[in-house]
């Protein structure tokens, strides 16, 4: 039984196809959760909080790990996330697998468990923020 060769140019043309859209579903993801951070910021500065936000190393390409995009943004409510508490970060990721754009944070609850939240863009910056957000994903 004969094995069947694959043109070099075609491998090569589709292994170069795979690497873009891995790159553009990755991109997606970190600007997704870039964005989800200018609107925690601004809905906080309305209420006069000072939210500092990060996704460091977000320019990375990655894939999807157990349902969730790796790449995380970093929330602070208590200055600059590099001499914040680390148990008084919150770390926002995108769930790879469920549309409309669904979130999920974790952070450290005051009974020393992991607290989990998971939410649309609006809800989860009225879940973070505590800011009235007039209108939430889910109403039409």
């Amino acid at each position: 039984m004969s094995k069947q060769k694959t043109d070099p140019k075609l491998e090569q043309a589709l292994t170069r196809g795979d690497l873009a859209m891995r790159q553009i579903n990755s991109a997606r993801a970190t600007a997704l959760l870039r964005a989800l951070g200018e609107m925690i910021v601004a809905a906080s500065a309305t209420i006069g909080v000072e939210a500092v936000v990060d996704v460091p190393n977000g320019d990375k390409v990655y894939d999807p790990e157990d349902g969730v995009w790796p790449q995380a943004l970093m929330l602070s409510f208590d200055g600059p996330i590099e001499e914040a508490d680390e148990e008084e970060l919150r770390t926002v990721q995108l769930i790879a697998d469920k549309y409309p754009e669904t979130f999920q944070v974790v952070w450290h609850r005051a009974d020393g468990k992991m607290g989990r939240h998971e939410a649309r863009p609006l809800a989860m910056v009225a879940f973070l923020t505590d800011v009235e957000v007039p209108w939430l994903d889910d109403e039409a």
